[in-house]
């Protein structure tokens, strides 16, 4: 059955990220790998996309603004796409590999911050428009971060305030702005950098919120699977023996007669009872007598071969063998084993000491066939049930075999010809040399 601790601690999780105001977003150890493991590959691929487009966009914004200045200097140029470009192209590559948290969101921050850092040093100290305009870029890089990229929050919050704090340097040595524009454009970079990490931080609590509740449900469906796999077995065990019951024993039955109807193989039945049984219960008691059905059951499924023999509790001190594929003599082998090892091993012992208890003992009545369609199940059984109470009339302790009725043999015979002659016309023809 699935582990229900982290089924709770997934709950636990849900309750804590519904709640008003900040909450923590890593989660504990094991469902914070979940989380990592499941959203690896796809947010690996986002990236690498987005990271694309990105990189093709900053490079048609250095062209274009390169062409509006009207600038000599190749220097700003040059920065961008010989040193950040191929950078950021190398780390957007290694999206594609899928790598570890710690890599990818830092790999990521680093070269954002470099972008905006760098935007800031070619623009700052050149001229009132170029400063404020470096205002800007620092806040497309913080959006970039922060929502477009949607790092996680530890690594955004910290991209956003290096970013930030370079801010504040190249401000406070840019010559071109007076005090108030200082002011304005501090003031407009802290207000922008603080919504996009709010927005990062409901982004990130979204997903993974979203994950556990996917998780809490998938673990109550696999616990739902196995509660009804676990009922159907109940549902289908005898209590007191631990064989199949009889609705069990009604289901196997027509799923081994269809089966042997498609494949033509022979189907034996065996149908056993406990001698003298309500005699032990008048003598020894019910509960002695539960311990004797007990007994048999666990007797009956050591003289099975294989795992397809099927043994079920038929009712009351019965029970039933259906043998797939076996014919009458291996059917007999399986029924006089039985047989023998209920007489070997007699009867548990009784409480009282000094006391011996009646020797235990089973009949047992089979009957073999090949199914059709023309016979039924019932007939099998009726002639298994007809020979028990032969072997009962005959003393006890001992196996008996009956025969399907003339009508129902000959029935089968027409059929199982038919089926040959089927099989037949369906080979293909060869010629003899």
């Amino acid at each position: 059955m699935p582990s229900t601790s982290i089924h709770e601690l997934a709950i636990q999780q849900v309750e804590r990220l519904s709640r008003r105001g900040f909450q923590r977003l890593s989660l504990p150890g094991p469902l914070e790998n979940a989380f990592e493991q499941s959203t690896l590959a796809r947010r690996s691929e986002r990236l690498w996309l987005e990271g694309l487009v990105a990189i093709g966009l900053f490079n048609i914004y250095v062209l274009v603004d390169h062409l509006l200045q009207g600038s000599g200097s190749w220097l700003p140029v040059q920065l961008r796409l010989c040193i950040v470009t191929p950078l950021a192209l190398l780390i957007n590559l290694s999206m594609r590999w899928s790598p570890n948290k710690i890599y990818r969101e830092t790999s990521i921050a680093a070269v954002s911050c470099l972008i905006g850092v760098m935007h800031l040093y070619i623009e700052s100290n050149k001229n009132a428009t170029s400063s404020a305009y470096a205002q800007v870029g620092l806040i497309v890089a913080v959006i970039f971060v922060n929502v477009v990229m949607r790092l996680q929050f530890f690594y955004a919050l910290s991209a956003s305030a290096i970013m930030l704090a370079s801010d504040l340097v190249f401000i406070q040595h840019d010559h071109f702005l007076n005090s108030s524009e200082k002011l304005l454009g501090i003031t407009l970079a802290v207000c922008a950098i603080s919504m996009t990490v709010i927005a990062n931080y409901s982004t990130g609590r979204e997903e993974r919120l979203g994950f556990l509740m996917r998780l809490r449900s998938e673990i109550q469906s696999k616990e739902l699977s196995f509660l009804n796999v676990e009922l159907q077995r109940i549902s289908s065990i005898d209590s007191l023996t631990g064989l199949a019951n009889r609705h069990a024993y009604e289901l196997q039955f027509a799923k081994l007669w269809s089966e042997s109807v498609d494949s033509g193989s022979c189907l034996s039945a065996i149908v056993i009872d406990i001698d003298h049984f309500k005699l032990t219960n008048d003598t020894r008691g019910h509960l002695y007598g539960d311990r004797v059905l007990v007994r048999v059951a666990s007797l009956l499924l050591q003289g099975l071969r294989c795992k397809d023999d099927f043994a079920a509790r038929f009712g009351g001190e019965e029970f039933v063998v259906l043998l797939p594929g076996t014919t009458q003599e291996g059917a007999m082998i399986v029924a006089e084993r039985i047989r023998k090892l209920v007489e070997v091993a007699g009867s548990p012992a009784l409480p009282e000491p000094g006391s011996h208890p009646r020797l235990s003992t089973v009949s047992c009545g089979g009957a073999s066939c090949y199914p059709s369609d023309i016979t039924c199940k019932e007939d099998l059984l009726e002639a298994a049930d007809k020979a028990l109470y032969r072997a009962k009339a005959s003393g006890r302790n001992r196996v008996c075999w009956g025969e399907l009725s003339i009508r129902q043999y000959q029935s089968y015979s027409s059929s199982r010809r038919h089926r040959i002659l089927v099989k037949s016309d369906s080979l293909p023809l060869t010629s003899v040399d």
